[in-house]
């Protein structure tokens, strides 16, 4: 199917193509975010209610504070991928209800922006929300490395762009069975606890360990603790080892996923899935 687009627009380069897609999708999540208040407000106040959780039960418990941040951290982290990990299928789902998915498929940019375009805003708040929750911590009487923040940082960005990478497979998935959700929503869980949110993996026994190390859950966990807290107990390796791998992974993984989605999206367009 050819379209006929203004010589303008067939002169910009990839590069301010892919900046003016994710301007636009960027706005679109601004005006929903504006379009449901209530829901809007109600994500941003949510995070508060694990980080009291732990502090009153670290507290009934007697537990120290180096225990209170180490669950924090582990559930911040969580939190923060889980929005990278589970946006784009949402959006994704709700854009196929709604039958604007093709909408967003006529312009004229790479296919393979679009799962980044989609979720990069929701990928930004869920690194904000993990922050929140860590500074809330932090106000409730836990102390953290405040020169290891930006290296901790780069390390949540990194899981974040893995997460993000492994929604592109998800995505790809409902592109052309309509269903995808549980597959997610089941991996979600199984990185909860396979990645250590509340307790170091080396509790885990050794016949289910091992899976720890294929979720990027596991990388950024120990080595946000490990930087933050500067305590080994709860760690299993450097931070830079497990940055190192991270990084591989990220980049291994955002370049199958994409090609994975583009030629889903290439695959439901031929079977007529796709009005386009």
């Amino acid at each position: 199917m050819s379209m006929a687009y203004p010589s303008a627009v067939h002169r910009r380069s990839l590069a301010r193509k892919t900046l003016d897609t994710f301007e636009g999708y960027i706005r679109i999540d601004l005006v929903e975010e504006r379009m449901f208040p209530a829901s809007t407000v109600l994500r941003y106040l949510a995070v508060a209610f694990p980080v009291f959780l732990y502090y009153f039960q670290s507290t009934f418990l007697a537990i120290s504070d180096d225990l209170f941040m180490t669950m924090l951290i582990g559930t911040a982290v969580i939190a923060g991928l889980q929005d990278a990990l589970t946006g784009l299928t949402s959006r994704l789902s709700f854009a196929m209800e709604r039958g604007t998915l093709e909408t967003y498929l006529v312009e004229p940019v790479p296919w393979a922006l679009i799962p980044v375009a989609m979720n990069i805003w929701r990928s930004l708040t869920g690194a904000l929300l993990a922050c929140a929750m860590v500074a809330l911590g932090c106000l409730l009487g836990g102390t953290i490395d405040a020169s290891a923040i930006p290296l901790a940082l780069l390390v949540l960005f990194l899981g974040i762009a893995a997460c993000n990478a492994l929604g592109s497979f998800a995505a790809a998935f409902i592109l052309l069975f309509k269903r995808g959700e549980p597959v997610v929503a089941l991996y979600s869980l199984a990185a909860s606890v396979l990645g250590g949110a509340l307790f170091p993996i080396a509790v885990l026994p050794d016949w289910i360990r091992w899976a720890s190390y294929l979720v990027p859950h596991t990388y950024v966990i120990d080595a946000t603790r490990r930087l933050l807290m500067g305590d080994a107990a709860t760690s299993h390796m450097a931070p830079g080892l497990s940055i190192g791998i991270l990084a591989v992974f990220t980049v291994i993984s955002f370049i199958a996923g994409l090609f994975v989605f583009d030629r889903s999206l290439r695959l439901a367009r031929r079977l007529g899935i796709l009005s386009i």
